[in-house]
């Protein structure tokens, strides 16, 4: 299972070059490595499960939160292309699956809190990905409502999207350093 995370909330022009690096490194780069170290012997024994841990980060966006949106977009982006080359290379019994769930009362982001999709409680998570896992789906949702904010994202009008931003009411400690010098 691919499980690490760096988050710096902050907007873009206030993030650091080496936290962009670190987030980077972190949040892509070491499913590479942790993948490349473990696939050679399930592919041989045509037998295991690659877990990418993504976020919903990974699918839909956040203000502050553009470089670790970015990272989670990669993952998914990994997650869906390796799942591919496993099914052109004939090792259907090596399955993956991407775990893309919203904000978890972990501490990880200080202060989340949303009208339409609240943080979900870490025990909550781990059953909900354990029986994906389990289940061998591909893409897991936590929740699964998130879902339809994928798709709604994906089809609606900008205006309809930016609508259902302002009703959700998605709010976290960011740090904004960004000050616009014209006014």
């Amino acid at each position: 299972m691919n499980n690490a995370g760096v988050i710096a909330p902050t907007d873009l022009l206030s993030t650091e070059d080496h936290e962009i690096q670190k987030m980077f490194e972190v949040n892509i780069l070491a499913h590479y490595w942790t993948s490349k170290a473990f696939l050679p012997a399930m592919m041989r024994n045509n037998h295991g499960h690659i877990v990418t841990v993504a976020s919903a980060g990974g699918h839909i966006v956040a203000p502050f939160l553009v470089t670790y949106c970015s990272s989670k977009f990669a993952a998914v982006g990994f997650h869906r292309a390796l799942t591919q080359e496993l099914t052109v290379l004939k090792k259907n019994g090596v399955q993956t699956s991407c775990v893309c769930p919203m904000f978890i009362n972990s501490g990880f982001v200080k202060n989340p809190s949303a009208r339409l999709m609240p943080p979900l409680e870490p025990e909550e998570v781990a059953k909900q990905v354990m029986e994906g896992i389990l289940t061998n789906q591909r893409m897991i949702f936590v929740p699964p409502l998130l879902k339809v904010s994928v798709m709604l994202d994906r089809f609606l009008p900008a205006r309809a999207v930016a609508a259902l931003w302002r009703l959700n009411e998605l709010k976290f400690d960011a740090v904004v350093g960004y000050k616009d010098k014209e006014n």
